[in-house]
């Protein structure tokens, strides 16, 4: 069997990119063929390593070059490309014989149903359903109604396909009356040989630097922190378009050296087991993979129980603490309650470890393949 996978490109740091990669690599180690299509990869080098036997095609459209443009020129430019992007993948996926073709919600997402191929078609939400809406303040509310009809195209556009998987059983309300509907939570990255260093007197936290990951207010909630603990750091991994005004936040804050921002890193095994707790304050989430790959090193979380992905993953009290949205007191003493207790610290994190096991690729994966061989069959 032939599975494809459509993303736009695989050289981002992202986490569908890592789960896409672990995916394919799995299922070549498992007697699968595999196939990565993209649309803007351009020769640059993949993040995350891929087996040498997953076929690879890009399609040479580079929607990314339309960034720049203003939103109205971009998607008109957008949906001129969309044409010439059609032809192409249907082209390429007769020549593959594709058995069963996924896509990621990217530029395909719209059209995959239609083209003549023969493989069964599968589109995955790697988010909430109303991060359209979410993802823009409250006071923008043009762009929140324009995120409202975002959200109607998307039931549209789920509706017609073969199996349309999301991640968390908490968002399955939202989708009620859709007989194409599964859901299967993405797996760990990696099956991590270190556990972290409950003594370490360091949090970290780990994401792209967007409006969505709010890390904004985590700077505030750590400045309320911080100065009651010196010899504490707070380090945060990635990057983004919001770099330079976190740096200024900090600074203003009084918080700056005792906040350390370390980039994007492939090693992220490592910045787990280095520290000894993880924190997220993001506005939404889809199924947040550093909490579970927190998890499986044995770190305890502190995260706003935003939607949706938290609360599926951690259980309050027990290895982590569950914070209301925007609650930053109630947030700041649960961090300080973990900051103060090593032994706290050191027993949530073991529970946590416990807990991730649910997400281990040997349990996720069997159930795509189950799925893969029922759309097949049928």
């Amino acid at each position: 069997m032939k599975i494809v996978y459509c993303i736009s490109a695989m050289f981002k740091s992202g986490g569908i990119e890592r789960v896409i990669a672990n995916k394919v690599n799995y299922l070549v180690n498992h007697g699968y063929e595999a196939c990565i299509i993209t649309t803007d990869q351009a020769g640059r080098p993949d993040f995350f390593p891929i087996d040498e036997r997953v076929e690879r095609v890009d399609l040479g459209l580079n929607y990314d070059q339309f960034d720049e443009l203003s939103p109205w020129k971009r998607y008109w430019k957008t949906y001129q490309l969309r044409s010439q992007h059609k032809a192409r993948l249907e082209a390429e996926l007769k020549r593959l014989h594709a058995d069963i073709t996924v896509s990621v919600w990217r530029q395909e997402a719209s059209f995959l149903p239609d083209l003549k191929d023969g493989s069964r078609k599968i589109l995955e939400l790697h988010t909430s359903k109303f991060a359209p809406v979410r993802m823009y303040p409250v006071g923008s509310k043009l762009k929140r109604q324009f995120g409202h009809l975002r959200v109607a195209i998307q039931e549209r556009v789920a509706a017609r396909y073969d199996r349309f998987v999301i991640l968390t059983h908490e968002e399955k309300p939202f989708w009620k009356g859709f007989s194409n509907l599964s859901v299967i939570p993405n797996p760990l990255s990696f099956k991590s040989h270190k556990r972290a260093d409950a003594s370490a007197h360091r949090v970290m936290i780990a994401g792209r630097m967007e409006y969505v990951k709010n890390f904004p207010e985590l700077l505030q909630i750590w400045a309320r922190v911080a100065p009651d603990f010196s010899d504490w750091q707070l380090h945060i991994y990635g990057d983004g378009w919001m770099l330079d005004a976190l740096r200024d936040k900090a600074d203003m804050l009084g918080i700056a050296p005792q906040v350390i921002f370390e980039g994007a890193v492939s090693d992220m095994e490592t910045a787990y087991a280095s520290s000894s707790i993880y924190v997220m304050t993001s506005h939404f989430e889809g199924l947040p993979m550093v909490l579970i790959e927190a998890q499986s090193v044995g770190l305890p979380a502190v995260s706003y129980m935003c939607s949706s992905g938290p609360h599926d993953i951690i259980t309050d009290g027990k290895d982590g603490f569950l914070v209301e949205l925007y609650d930053q007191e109630t947030f700041a003493e649960r961090l300080r309650t973990l900051m103060r207790d090593e032994e706290l610290r050191r027993r949530m994190g073991q529970a946590a470890e416990k807990a991730s096991h649910r997400y281990d690729l040997d349990v996720i994966m069997p159930q795509w393949l189950s799925l893969f061989n029922e759309l097949s069959a049928s």
